[in-house]
């Protein structure tokens, strides 16, 4: 009898470990959510886990995302402006520590260009602006411009910038992988 009730326990205890341990990212996320982490996976080559963890942490992304594609893309590229902002100001505090690095400066300038494309980006997706990906593709070109002015002058960014390039990088793939799809779905809509 005590062999039983041992194993019942043992199964119980099992049980209720199984229930309470945190269910993957993924498992969390909306299907919206896990369908443009693939598209942005699938065609920007960016980890899907961290694309979802990234967007499932905010709560404002979590909110929308339950079916309309376009408020997940609004809040995205408010919080990826908000990001480049951020993003912007870590360069200007490293530019103050650093004697006049031409490429932090030019670094923070670009970054400042990347978030007003990001918010560019916003209000086209607000109007519902067909145009709307070419707006995005001004901020590759920004981006572009500060690792080139990076590598030119041999600067290695301290960890905390470099974390914070990657995120506005992620942010620019998830928000060109919802652009296009919203640009898809107005130009369907209109032709009929």
């Amino acid at each position: 009898m005590d062999s039983q009730l041992s194993y019942v326990l043992f199964f119980a205890f099992f049980l209720l470990f199984l229930s309470s341990s945190p269910a993957p990212a993924d498992a969390r996320a909306s299907p919206l959510l896990r369908s443009v982490c693939k598209q942005t996976r699938d065609s920007f080559h960016q980890n899907y886990t961290e694309c979802i963890k990234t967007l499932s942490s905010d709560a404002r992304i979590r909110s929308s995302a339950s079916n309309d594609l376009k408020d997940v893309a609004i809040n995205v590229l408010e919080i990826a402006a908000e990001t480049a902002t951020d993003t912007q100001e870590l360069f200007n505090s490293y530019l103050q520590m650093e004697t006049g690095t031409k490429a932090i400066q030019q670094c923070a300038q670009s970054y400042g260009s990347v978030a007003s494309a990001f918010q560019g980006t916003l209000e086209g997706v607000e109007e519902e602006d067909d145009m709307v990906n070419n707006t995005a593709a001004r901020i590759v070109d920004s981006i572009v411009v500060c690792e080139k002015a990076l590598s030119f002058d041999g600067v290695e960014l301290p960890q905390t910038i470099s974390n914070r390039v990657h995120l506005v990088r992620l942010y620019k793939d998830i928000g060109c992988t919802v652009t296009s799809q919203l640009v898809s779905i107005w130009l369907r809509a209109r032709k009929h």
